[in-house]
């Protein structure tokens, strides 16, 4: 009778768990990334990539998640 009862238990716990989940995701804070490039800004090829990544980054997470883009030396010095 023990063992019916805590498996009885256990799966409740499980079910209320998986329920508060969407919750806790949704409660996460914004996460902020800065990202320096080795490539001047006028190499639109290269750097405009890493623009377009930040772009789809912050859309696909809802702007949950933001990435700036940065020329050399703006952050930290060149090599």
């Amino acid at each position: 009778m023990e063992r019916r009862k805590f498996i009885k238990s256990a799966g409740i716990a499980g079910i209320l768990a998986s329920g508060t989940a969407p919750a806790i995701v949704n409660a996460q804070e914004q996460v902020r990334w800065r990202l320096t490039s080795s490539f001047p800004k006028a190499l639109d090829t290269i750097h405009g990539a890493a623009d377009v990544f930040a772009k789809l980054v912050s859309d696909a997470t809802g702007g949950k998640f933001q990435v700036s883009v940065h020329a050399p030396g703006e952050l930290v010095p060149a090599f």
